[in-house]
């Protein structure tokens, strides 16, 4: 414990932890991080308690005195590649591969924090391909695909600013549910559709929360039952949110049509 404090070896661990469950990892993985990489910097003992909103790291030192660090998870997105490079750390960490030093770990980690995002201009043209490619495979032509690209890029346009203003995921998942079944009923009703169905799931697909259910399933079968109980509940929330929203534009579009 000589080469690093009690403190900084916690901060160091929580941070890395924290990392990996708010770009979209999954809980057994961040609590693997923490403890692997507090005992790669000198902790005797050490153990972790994370769920999808904090993570709570308690580790012993030479004298056997305990000591608890708590973290409040307050943002959660998805990016593989942020997860990627906290695991590459973690791992130089323990087999101190180029000699990484405890301070070389913590500017490590603040680079990966401070990675910048994907340039939104990329995330819209993804976002209209992801919806144009799945309108194909549910059975759509090509012009319904094209179709689909459109409004699959305006409502990642749409979810990039409301990323803004900080809305709860319930909120923003009705709004682009009533967001994308509003631009498909429009869309139909100026002929550009014969069907709105196939257009709408497609465009949905990119806001479903398929990840979350999966790492919320992982979660459950690597025993972690709170963790994985709050990330099932979270993800049929947003699709609950989406089906309403959805609901709510198709519902106003055909009483004001009718």
């Amino acid at each position: 414990m000589s080469e690093i404090s009690i403190n900084d070896i916690m901060d160091i661990s929580i941070k890395a932890g924290a990392l990996i469950l708010e770009n979209g990892g999954e809980t057994y993985r961040a609590e693997e991080t923490c403890v692997r990489v507090a005992h790669s910097l000198g902790a005797i003992d050490a153990h972790a308690f994370v769920t999808p909103t904090v993570v709570i790291l308690s580790i012993s030192d030479e004298n056997n005195v305990c000591h608890t660090s708590m973290r409040r998870i307050t943002t959660r997105t998805v990016n593989l590649t942020k997860i990627a490079l906290v695991n590459d750390l973690s791992r130089r960490l323990v087999a101190r591969e180029k000699k990484t030093s405890p301070q070389q770990a913590e500017r490590l980690l603040d680079k990966i924090s401070q990675k910048p995002e994907h340039k939104p201009s990329l995330l819209v043209i993804m976002a209209g391909f992801s919806a144009f490619f799945f309108a194909l495979m549910f059975g759509a032509n090509f012009y319904e695909g094209i179709v689909g690209f459109v409004i699959g890029a305006f409502l990642r346009v749409v979810l990039i600013l409301l990323g803004k203003f900080k809305l709860n995921s319930f909120i923003s998942s009705v709004l682009s549910g009533m967001f994308i079944s509003s631009l498909c009923e429009t869309a139909l009703v100026f002929g550009f559709l014969q069907s709105s169905v196939t257009v709408m799931t497609a465009v949905l697909m990119q806001v479903v929360p398929g990840m979350a259910i999966v790492n919320a399933i992982r979660d459950l079968i690597s025993g972690d039952l709170m963790a994985g109980t709050a990330r099932l509940v979270d993800a049929f929330m947003v699709a609950a949110g989406l089906s309403v929203g959805a609901a709510f534009g198709i519902l106003v579009f055909s009483n004001v049509f009718s």
